[in-house]
């Protein structure tokens, strides 16, 4: 099937925010059993209620059963998980022309509304033009739309709240959910004309378009950060003031043990912090939503602002513990972690950034701690026996400063995003019916 809105998605501009989206094309209408809370103008009366198998040219149907091995020039066919993020047609698997071929009934084509069936329930893709024809899996179901309905538009209304409700009230399963293709094509959806159908899919279309841009200028931020964050921890990469190389250091010239409990009394309950591989020193209530009505908070270890603290905990992407700076504040840590001040000879953003690479502290933790099953044995005075090279205080100033100012791009660029992703769910809340 062709895809429905491609030259009309072109003419549409991207939109910037929600007021000015609302103010421009769209006006709030009376609530009726079957008009939407937020319509384009130049549209009137109610929509009409459809089955999925009642809009659809093909029937709705899943794909190979069994896929046998990836065959190189295959078939590629779609998966659930392939569904997760766009389809890519390098990334997908393929069986072989024999296979293939008693599949032909299940084949895809650009524009067509891929579903999944099991697991991840109810996400859904676009096959792209890149891609001219796949197969599915049963774990997948095209939905291959008639003329008179929008693709596009019927992809935003399996994502709508109350058809996702529907969905999931027919499906069965309590650890691994599917639903089944009678269920699915029984699914019912609320649509308009074509016109005002194809209006609604450019218009969120536009708003697809600027969550993309978004999304790929966080990511080319990342990527640019980690590859000069490299270069300047290397010393390959210098600011033009500072010259001479780097020095190597014993972190013991760099950080101090300390362990000061709470008898006085200083913090209560509310400050207890937690040290995470993901986000660094947080509030631990924020972090695990739990309590501490048990817990004696006097004979926790007080860390302040700027300290660098040790956590002999595993996860995946620290298997020798945790070492982070206490960006947070003032607080209290349980006694399983380690805290140390920073001396002067050392900036402690600049020692976080050091660390946050999981490659290069995972490189230099390794040496210094035992990793058991569960847990780590270390020593700290071991720990501070270890060496790095480092630059001069004021030459880690001011890669601290630079790392910092690119984190703040990406901070506004992931809250403009972020902002993105909530006007478009609100519209698909306003917008259908």
């Amino acid at each position: 099937m062709a895809v429905q809105n491609k030259t009309i998605i072109s003419k549409q501009p991207v939109i910037a925010s929600e007021e000015g989206a609302k103010q421009s094309a769209l006006s709030k209408t009376t609530k009726q059993s079957l008009v939407p809370t937020l319509r384009f103008k130049e549209f009137e009366g109610e929509w009409s209620c459809y089955k999925l198998e009642e809009i659809v040219g093909k029937k709705i149907s899943y794909g190979i059963v069994q896929a046998g091995e990836h065959i190189e020039g295959g078939m590629p066919y779609i998966k659930s998980k392939d569904l997760n993020s766009p389809i890519i047609l390098d990334e997908l698997e393929r069986t072989s022309d024999e296979i293939a071929k008693k599949y032909q009934r299940s084949e895809v084509s650009p524009g067509d509304v891929i579903f999944s069936l099991r697991g991840n329930i109810g996400v859904s893709q676009i096959l792209p033009d890149s891609i001219k024809v796949a197969n599915l899996t049963q774990g997948t179901a095209r939905i291959s739309v008639k003329e008179k309905q929008s693709n596009l538009f019927t992809f935003h209304s399996l994502h709508t709240l109350s058809v996702v409700k529907r969905i999931l009230s027919v499906s069965k399963g309590s650890t691994f959910q599917e639903i089944s293709l009678a269920d699915l094509r029984k699914v019912k959806i609320q649509c308009p004309n074509l016109p005002e159908q194809q209006k609604i899919a450019a218009f969120l279309a536009a708003v697809d378009q600027k969550i993309q841009q978004l999304t790929q200028k966080k990511a080319l931020l990342l990527d640019y950060k980690k590859g000069v964050m490299q270069q300047l921890f290397s010393g390959k990469l210098r600011f033009p003031e500072f010259t001479g190389d780097y020095e190597e250091n014993r972190l013991s010239q760099l950080l101090v043990r300390y362990s000061e409990n709470n008898k006085d009394e200083e913090f209560s309950i509310d400050d207890i912090l937690s040290l995470s591989s993901k986000y660094g020193i947080v509030d631990r209530k924020e972090l695990l939503q739990d309590t501490y009505s048990k817990v004696n908070h006097l004979n926790y270890v007080k860390t302040r602002l700027n300290d660098f603290v040790y956590a002999k905990s595993i996860s995946a992407n620290a298997p020798f513990g945790v070492f982070k700076a206490n960006l947070c504040r003032d607080g209290l840590l349980s006694t399983l972690y380690y805290t140390f001040k920073v001396k002067e000879k050392a900036n402690p953003l600049f020692l976080e950034y050091y660390f946050s690479d999981s490659y290069r502290a995972n490189n230099f933790l390794r040496k210094y701690v035992l990793v058991g099953d569960r847990y780590i044995t270390a020593d700290s005075d071991y720990i501070l026996s270890g060496k790095i090279r480092i630059p001069t205080l004021p030459e880690q100033q001011k890669i601290a400063s630079y790392l910092s100012s690119i984190d703040t791009k990406i901070e506004k660029v992931n809250q403009q995003l972020n902002q993105t992703q909530i006007f478009k769910k609100g519209l698909l809340q306003q917008m259908f019916v």
